[in-house]
This record gives structure tokens, sequence and C-alpha cells, in this order.
């Protein structure tokens, strides 16, 4: 296959089948935090204000023709942070957040491209030194990770379930008044909806743990208020849906098909595939003591593509994109031709070369192979 014929695949534009926006092309940029917010710890009711950087690093990816552009995580709460310098989005805070989005929002829609912001609660993954007493499903303590110790959570009652699902609905209503497309809800890597649907995470007898039906309510709930607050024929309700957890005794890939499911007949229409969390990081792309068979595929491809075309296979609508290891442009082209996904997602590269989308749909990207 020549270049010219490469291109016409990873070039393609694809629609999203409930509100009909059209992404201009195959290569998405995943969500990852830019940490471009101000922050101040004595004062934090004026903390995570978009920084002028924030706008132009949004802009940069736009100028690199990435056809979707994810922010990253932007939590809902302004208490609990993914980490330092986050952007946050909480009805309290000091300042106005739809003209505080708007400009970098605008600067991703800028040479046609979408812009799906991500929004996110970390639940017991929040850092320590942040939040000592953070909220969780249940009392379950992680263990230090990532360079990082963690508090030892208090299980959410109902009433604080109900906040956040409210929480994220205003999120989600004040990205589209500021220009969004759309909305990925953070639903991977270990943050609150993961620590409800993990079986050894979530240890609750209420209507919120037990069964996997249960277990995945407050995440159905979240995509049921947003719907309330802007309709799917006009706003993009996006999931960062894990594929397996990687832990023993943890989410298994058949309990998440099922997830999928009921996500996709909610109105979600477009998932971002990854896997891990803070205590087994897949999504860093390093090998994992705990699950025999990961890594998957050759270098150069990506990590979670065997697990996401079993979504794709089960999807009726859904756009299936997945993130984490695609280097080689050939083996991008070969998914989304055969069918297997609709779109690559790109982390780390895209921090790294904002054009790196660019120089792929233009065939001038050097083959980086991954390291491990």
């Amino acid at each position: 296959m020549n270049s010219s014929q490469v291109l016409q695949v990873l070039g393609q534009p694809i629609t999203l089948k409930l509100s009909g926006k059209i992404i201009p092309n195959r290569l998405y940029r995943s969500a990852l935090s830019e940490y471009l917010g101000t922050f101040d710890s004595d004062n934090i009711e004026a903390n995570g204000k978009p920084l002028p950087e924030y706008a132009n690093f949004h802009k940069a990816l736009a100028d690199g023709d990435v056809g979707l552009i994810c922010f990253g995580n932007i939590p809902v709460h302004r208490d609990y942070l993914q980490g330092p310098k986050n952007v946050i989005l909480d009805a309290s805070q000091v300042w106005e957040p739809v003209q505080a989005l708007a400009p970098a929002i605008e600067a991703a829609k800028s040479k046609g491209g979408i812009c799906l912001p991500q929004i996110t609660f970390p639940g017991r993954q929040i850092p320590e030194h942040l939040n000592s007493t953070p909220l969780s499903s249940s009392d379950v303590q992680l263990s230090p990770c990532l360079g990082m110790t963690y508090g030892k959570p208090t299980p959410l009652s109902r009433e604080g379930i109900q906040d956040l699902v409210k929480r994220f609905a205003w999120a989600a209503k004040t990205l589209a008044d500021a220009g969004a497309d759309g909305a990925v809800i953070h639903a991977s890597h270990g943050y609150i909806f993961t620590q409800f649907l993990s079986p050894t995470v979530n240890r609750r007898t209420d209507e919120y743990g037990g069964s996997l039906e249960n277990r995945a309510r407050f995440l159905l709930e979240t995509v049921h208020a947003i719907q309330k607050e802007v309709s799917t024929d006009r706003f993009v309700i996006g999931v960062k849906f894990n594929c397996h957890d990687f832990i023993e005794g943890g989410q298994t890939f058949e309990d998440e098909c099922i997830v999928f499911k009921w996500l996709e007949d909610a109105g979600v229409d477009f998932f971002d595939i990854t896997g891990g969390t803070y205590a087994s990081p897949a999504w860093r792309g390093e090998p994992l003591s705990t699950y025999a068979d990961f890594p998957s595929g050759p270098p150069g491809e990506g990590v979670f593509l065997r697990w996401a075309k079993e979504f794709k296979k089960i999807s009726t609508r859904a756009i299936i994109g997945t993130t984490g290891g695609w280097r080689d442009r050939h083996y991008m082209e070969r998914a989304i031709r055969m069918g297997e996904i609709d779109m690559c997602g790109f982390g780390r590269p895209l921090q790294e070369n904002a054009n790196f989308i660019k120089d792929l749909l233009l065939n001038k990207e050097r083959k980086q192979e991954r390291t491990w």
C-alpha cells in the first residue's frame, strides 16, 4: 500500500452517529493532563483557572491536524485534584468558567477538528500531599505507587454520590456553553468510576455495590444526568474506558463488555479504550507482573488493540478508538482499514511533538518502536 492510500485511510473523516458531528480524520489526542491552570494551596477558590498557555497548547494541536482533541483531566471538585495545576470545573469557584474555557476550546476547534474535554474525579487516587482524606467507593486504601502515597478513603455517602453526579452534569453543561463539542467521562485508570466498578475496591452493600449492575449504577446515572443537561443530538458523550484493570480479582474483560453495551445503549457515542490503574499502570506501556498476557502485539501497534477490536464487534453505533503504543503508521492503517477500530489515539507523542499527526498524514513520520 502506497502513501496516498495510507493518507486516504488515516485522513478519512468519520461521523459521530448521535450528534452528527464530523471528525476530519482518524487520529486523536487522548486526554493527558496539561497542568496549565492556576494553583495556590492557600487560595483554593481561585485554583484551576486556565493560563494563557492552555489555549496556546491546544492551538498547536489544532495546527498539527489533530482530528479530535480531548483536553486532559478537568476535576469536577476543587478539593480533589488529579494533580497540581489542573484546570478545574467547580460551580463554587470565583472565576467565570465559560469565559475562561472558551479560548482553549476555540483554539482546539480552529482548524476544523472537534473538542471533547475530559472531566474527572480521582477518588482514592488523589496524591496525599493534595488531600489526605479522599473519597472512594469504599475505604480500601491505595498502596504507595507511581512515586506517591495516598490517604485512607472515606466511602462516599449516597448524598455524596448524587453530588458528584450533579457536578459532572454541571461541568458538561458548562463545557457546552463554552463551545465544546462534548465531554469525555474518565472511567478508567483507577479513577472514581473504576473504583466503583472494581469488585476488589468496591465493598459496598447498598445499591452501588455487589452486583455488576449496582457497581455500574453511578457511571450510568452520570451519563443520564449529562443527557438531561445537554442533549446528545448536539453534545457528544464520550467515555475513557478500561478494557481491563490488570489486577487479580479486579475488573474482567467480560464484565467490561457488559458495561460497554450499557453505556452505548445509554447514549455514549465515543469510547477511548485503554487499561490499568495507578497500581497496575498498563497505559504507561510497562510490562505487568500481574497479567501474564500483557503486553500484546508487536512494537508499534496499539497496546490495547486486541481488546478494543472486541468492543468494536459488539458495538452497534459508537465510535471506538484506542490509545497507547501506536508508533508505526502501517499498523494504524491496517487496524482502521480492516474495521477493527475506528480511530487511533495518542498521548505522549503529541506532548513531545504537536505535529506528530500532521507528519503521519503527510507520510513524514519516522517509525518509533516501543522500548519494552
